[in-house]
């Protein structure tokens, strides 16, 4: 009797274990399909055209089976296997795991905790053991391996696979494909705030100087001005005068050569850069102030 109920649960679990293969490679099959049909919508061929190593190689064409394939197909097929197998280990890794006994339990009330105990004491002999293995024994008659399939999994495959199918003949068909490219990342990767395109930086040149040919003319702004009873006075000092602020508009250019002066009386006397000269509004000012020198 412990060999028959033995038995019985191996045969359900090599059942169970088959289902599940099935499951993986319809998962496969319709991952891959559905990936490989997105990357012909958004033209991911051109993939290859972005990478120097591919270069030399797209456009072959390979003999296989009869059909002419192109590099650009063979690699998007490899991509879309190759994605389609990591997607399908991880989502059946974080998929619930059910032995065999606990799936025959949950179908059939009537075994629940009698064949798992049936099955854990198998090698135990004494009449209350070998009452409860030939009632699971009988009992577990009715349990076909066929009830372990999931067929509402295998549907979802199949109409994802038909879907796929369905756009790759379209597309074949009629060859309709969205104006998206993976070479569109060439124009968002120079729009990043840290695209080397945008630098502000300009390398130096053999001369010292940049390549940047912006006029440096004028790096310190427009010339200070005041406006005085409603015109506009420059302000500039020019180089050398000596002789205050002057009305660059209104003054005359003096080019006297220097002369040594003789000795006289070491006491305050008006400026000798002084004239009437002076810019509306602060002439009365600067008169007071040279006045005020001289009576010291």
């Amino acid at each position: 009797m412990a060999l028959s109920i033995e038995e019985i649960v191996n045969k359900h679990e090599s059942a169970l274990k088959k289902y599940k293969g099935l499951y993986a490679f319809a998962d496969l099959f319709a991952t891959s399909l559905v990936l490989y049909a997105l990357f012909v919508l958004f033209n991911m061929r051109d993939l290859f055209l972005m990478f120097s190593t591919f270069e030399p190689y797209t456009g072959a064409k390979y003999n296989i089976l009869g059909f002419g394939v192109v590099f650009e197909t063979l690699g998007l097929i490899f991509l879309a296997f190759a994605l389609s197998i990591i997607l399908t280990a991880i989502r059946h890794y974080r998929a619930e795991k059910k032995d065999a006994i606990a799936l025959i339990e949950e179908t059939h009330p009537v075994l629940r905790e009698r064949l798992r105990t049936a099955y854990d004491n198998r090698n135990t002999d004494n009449i209350i053991v070998r009452d409860l293995i030939g009632g699971v024994i009988i009992d577990s008659k009715s349990v076909q391996s066929s009830s372990f399939l999931n067929r509402r999994k295998l549907a979802k495959d199949l109409f994802v696979i038909v879907f796929a199918v369905s756009i790759l003949a379209y597309v074949a068909g009629t060859g309709y494909q969205t104006t998206l490219s993976p070479t569109d990342l060439n124009g968002v990767i120079d729009k990043l705030p840290f695209s080397d395109s945008h630098s502000d930086l300009y390398p130096v040149e053999e001369n010292g100087g940049t390549s940047n040919n912006t006029s440096q003319e004028n790096i310190f702004g427009e010339p200070a001005v005041i406006v005085v009873e409603g015109k506009e006075v420059d302000l500039k000092i020019p180089p050398g005068s000596g002789q205050g602020f002057t009305n660059q508009e209104t003054a005359e250019q003096m080019n006297n050569s220097f002369i040594q002066s003789g000795l006289v009386n070491p006491e305050a006397t008006a400026s000798q850069a002084y004239y009437e000269n002076l810019p509306e509004g602060y002439r009365n000012v600067i008169q007071n102030y040279f006045e005020g020198l001289a009576e010291e």
